[in-house]
């Protein structure tokens, strides 16, 4: 039995009376967004309102007065619901995601699956295959991340204009132009132009995603579950596409590259024809309202603190983890790719099962508090990691790998469910675009410097300090995190708000 709370007039419920409920008896029942629940009161309210004609009836037979039959009535009503509602189950009172959230989820899939076929092997390939400088890789990927820039407040503002669907797919096909692009880049001449344009249509990717899985799942509660299901799939995919292409993949042979990049470019179109079959999310604009650009999000302090952590847990997470793991795997701590590939299997493997459980936990604690547990254990993994690269013996090197992956991808599932639905809470409609689009915009910067970041010191011989500047990064993340705390209202920092129990009008 679900725990109940007095309503007006004496009548059980189970959540907080709002505008457009059905009210019966002086209590309120089920509105619009309590489906599930509806399914079990409604034989209840019929049953209800039978026993009303028929007790009405034999209260005027006994002589009671008006109020005292309505009274009497409400009495009986209440103990009915609370007596006939069943125990309901996890899934009932949690309704499932709309067919058409499920559809874009399943284009995301796919093309987020070949992005695994040639993520993890952009440096790679760029560096032993077509014999470009590791300095000079780091220069073009640095200068597709100034490019990704500007493609992501351009694209930003038009989602908050033209919607979110008609971006996204322009992305998608970019995207698809630019694997054939790569897949015949031969030398620093012919790479340049297709790793700008690859940043171009990479660094905007991640706040149309948001956007759109924001308008496709109007329910507050639903919003948690939507991104930590999205997160879980894209890694999924990630992680499946990374296991094929380390069994694909030759160093000697471009020809392994060049179908991975291709089989890229179909992903993505196959991805831009689903989002036909979904709408173009765009919301109605009010007659002479004020005109809001990227200043006003950045005068938003709680907007401000979540782009600040959404840059930090870029850089210390997806950023390093995607591009800088198999450089730093390789070249530091010669492990063989094989090893490299399998981690990242494991890795999805980790977020698939587990990521459900985790969201069940964040959602019974604050946001912030969720936020600071991340960035604790991403600093303990990253400090695991370095230890991979003084240890004696490859067999040593692995295991300390394998197990980096399992710890990092438990703070990888608090990640989804906490940062984008705390920013989408925190920007309103007018603004929603651009926020999502900083806030993607630091993930897809951070997949595109951290290469050149990590390539630099490599060279260098600093992996130990490339380790130590993502374990400060994830210790600037428990500082935002401790700052949030005192900023966000109760509503913005939990995920489920505890129902208010009223008074009950009236004596019995």
């Amino acid at each position: 039995m679900c725990e109940l709370y007095p309503a007006k007039g004496g009548l059980a419920e189970f959540w907080t009376p709002v505008e457009g409920d059905l009210e019966l008896g002086g209590g309120h029942i089920a509105s619009s967004g309590h489906l599930a629940a509806r399914r079990h009161i409604a034989p209840c309210l019929r049953k209800a309102v039978f026993e009303r004609d028929q007790t009405g009836t034999n209260d005027r037979a006994c002589g009671l007065s008006g109020e005292q039959a309505r009274r009497s009535h409400r009495h009986r009503l209440s103990i009915l619901v609370i007596r006939t509602i069943p125990k309901q189950s996890n899934s009932e009172m949690s309704p499932r995601l709309s067919g058409k959230t499920r559809l874009f989820l399943a284009g995301n899939f796919l093309s987020m699956l070949g992005t695994g076929l040639v993520l993890p092997w952009m440096i790679i390939y760029l560096h032993e295959v077509r014999g470009i400088p590791l300095p000079v890789v780091g220069a073009m990927l640095a200068a597709a991340a100034a490019t990704g820039l500007v493609a992501a407040l351009v694209c930003g503002a038009l989602m908050d204009w033209v919607g979110a669907r008609l971006v996204l797919g322009m992305i998608l096909l970019g995207q698809g132009v630019d694997a054939v692009a790569l897949a015949w880049a031969h030398n620093t001449l012919t790479a340049l132009p297709a790793v700008l344009f690859y940043g171009a249509t990479w660094a905007p990717m991640f706040g149309g995603i948001s956007t759109m899985l924001n308008g496709l799942t109007p329910e507050p509660a639903l919003k948690p579950r939507v991104f930590a299901v999205n997160f879980a799939v894209q890694n999924m995919a990630i992680g499946i596409g990374a296991a094929v292409a380390g069994f694909v993949v030759r160093n000697d042979h471009p020809g392994t590259f060049q179908v991975l990049f291709l089989a890229n470019g179909l992903s993505c179109l196959l991805f831009a024809v689903l989002l036909l079959a979904l709408p173009n999310l765009r919301r109605t604009r009010v007659v002479n309202e004020t005109r809001v650009g990227y200043r006003y999000v950045l005068s938003h302090r709680g907007l401000r603190l979540m782009i600040l952590a959404s840059l930090l847990l870029a850089f210390t997470g997806p950023g390093s983890f995607d591009a800088g793991l198999p450089a730093f795997a390789s070249l530091a701590a010669h492990i063989s790719d094989h090893a490299i590939a399998l981690s990242f299997t494991i890795d999805a493997a980790v977020i698939v099962a587990i990521q459900l459980f985790v969201l069940r936990l964040v959602r019974r604690h604050r946001r912030s508090s969720a936020l600071a547990a991340i960035g604790l254990i991403w600093a303990v993994s990253w400090a695991l990691l370095g230890f991979a690269e003084v240890v004696d013996g490859p067999g040593w090197r692995t295991v300390i790998l394998f197990a980096f992956v399992s710890l990092f991808a438990v703070g990888e599932t608090i990640v989804a469910p906490t940062r984008n639905p705390l920013i989408n809470s925190l920007a309103d409609d007018r603004i929603r675009g651009r926020a999502n689009s900083i806030s993607g915009f630091s993930q897809s910067i951070a997949l595109i410097v951290s290469p050149a970041v990590v390539t630099g010191l490599l060279a260098a011989h600093l992996g130990a300090v490339w380790i130590a500047l993502l374990c400060l990064g994830c210790l600037g993340t428990v500082v935002i995190a401790a700052r949030l705390r005192v900023t966000l209202t109760a509503e913005q920092d939990f995920a489920i708000q505890p129902p208010v129990a009223e008074s009950a009008a009236g004596s019995t």
